[in-house]
């Protein structure tokens, strides 16, 4: 059984041939059809490896969607749930595929960081598994990234050694009060186009000029917004009022009502329980995690509907269809992850980042760091949320308040230091 099968355009022979040495490079047996055998019967010898391949990875382009055999392999693929696209070339994905979640491979010529094909080895290592086809090892205090089940109320265990993780593999800290932190998930180092073109739908002047930032070091980012247990336990530790969460439920749903200020204290409890350092993503922390190596306005594509993300489905984006408009927060977790394994990262709770406010990227930072100078006291929300139109949970669209605001659709995610492999 091969594990992965490269379905491709023969006008793409140059980007199937450097993306099946990549991935051969991390140990996956890989088939492509120059591995035809001379004299083999080439439609049942195809046949034979589509159908015994364990993931097919489709690269999207003008000539893929004009090829039969190309869409065919990808619908058989699609309809098996072993499909992971990724676009070559910049254009509409094909229909009936829009729904896929597709990486990005644009300008990519074989740099080990390119944020798209970082996305693609994490959606290729949560299917397969490490090197070779084996499951990733399983260490003390984590698991695979995805998929991920919504948040259950953490039980206290032993503190684990420390030990190296790899990107894409999850842990939790222990707390000195007992219990366990938020679930955390490494996000490889790489680079990536911040902020969006002038020719997506919605845009705003403040999500440009469009950048590169480069994302020097893995880091870890919570896989959920975090949530009301976990809140909760750090409200009762310090004696501090807990939230409203409007009669809605608490538990594994987005802890909600706190201000940017207020997600500050939780970080700095949470380092002071566990010995590691926690903080809020920077924008560009959370709009490359967030992309997980895609272009498009969703990490999931360029359009959304409600089966997608918590938003108000009484309007449309893009050409959407209208969904359904719930009015409140899901569990965390409602929905599937990303390719680096973060859950709900469109809708469902704004989250506050650490940076100031700032009209546009003249003069952001490049590195990756939060852009804190300026004269502003606001703060930056990202993603959208249940109570918000669709185009506001593009992976670009700002948003800002002032510190001290709270209200029933501001949440937050964090950051931390990790022990990486």
């Amino acid at each position: 059984m091969t594990d992965i099968f490269i379905c491709y355009s023969s006008k793409n022979r140059d980007d199937a041939d450097r993306l099946f040495g990549r991935l051969r490079h991390e140990g996956w047996s890989v088939w492509m059809d120059t591995h035809l055998l001379a004299g083999a019967k080439w439609r049942k010898e195809i046949q034979k490896q589509l159908a015994e391949a364990r993931c097919v990875v489709a690269l999207w382009s003008a000539a893929a969607e004009e090829s039969d055999y190309v869409m065919d392999e990808a619908e058989d693929a699609r309809k098996r749930n072993i499909l992971v696209p990724a676009l070559i070339e910049s254009m509409p994905l094909p229909y009936g595929f829009r729904g896929v979640q597709t990486s990005s491979l644009v300008g990519w010529k074989g740099e080990e960081d390119h944020a798209g094909l970082l996305g693609l080895l994490a959606a290729l290592r949560s299917r397969l598994g490490g090197k070779s086809g084996k499951s990733a090892p399983k260490l003390s205090g984590a698991t695979p990234a995805a998929p991920v089940q919504p948040a259950a109320p953490p039980t206290p265990t032993e503190p684990a050694a420390p030990r190296a993780l790899a990107p894409g593999q999850t842990f939790r800290d222990q707390l000195k009060v007992g219990g366990e932190g938020p679930l955390m998930v490494v996000i490889p180092a790489g680079r990536f186009v911040m902020g969006s073109p002038p020719d997506e739908p919605e845009r705003s002047d403040d999500e440009g000029p469009q950048h590169e930032v480069r994302i020097a070091k893995p880091f870890a980012m919570g896989v959920y917004a975090v949530t009301f247990d976990e809140y909760d336990r750090f409200c009762d530790s310090t004696k501090r009022e807990r939230p409203e969460d409007q009669g809605w439920g608490r538990a594994n749903r987005p802890v909600i009502n706190v201000s940017w200020d207020d997600a500050q204290a939780y970080c700095t409890w949470l380092s002071e329980q566990t010995a590691r350092p926690y903080w809020l993503p920077s924008e560009s922390d959370w709009e490359y995690a967030c992309r997980a190596g895609t272009t498009t306005p969703f990490h999931f594509g360029a359009r959304i509907t409600t089966e997608q993300a918590n938003f108000d489905g009484n309007y449309t984006y893009n050409g959407s269809a209208k969904g359904e408009y719930r009015q409140k927060t899901l569990p965390v977790g409602s929905f599937p992850a990303n390719a680096f394994g973060l859950h709900d990262m469109h809708g469902n709770v704004w989250e506050w980042c650490q940076d100031s406010w700032h009209s546009d990227y003249d003069g952001a930072p490049k590195d990756g760091s939060a852009w804190e100078s300026g004269k502003g006291v606001s703060r930056v929300l990202r993603g959208g949320s249940w109570y918000y139109y669709p185009g506001y949970c593009r992976a670009a669209f700002r948003r800002y308040f002032e510190p001290g605001f709270r209200l029933n659709h501001f949440g937050f995610r964090v950051c931390c230091s990790s022990p990486i492999e």
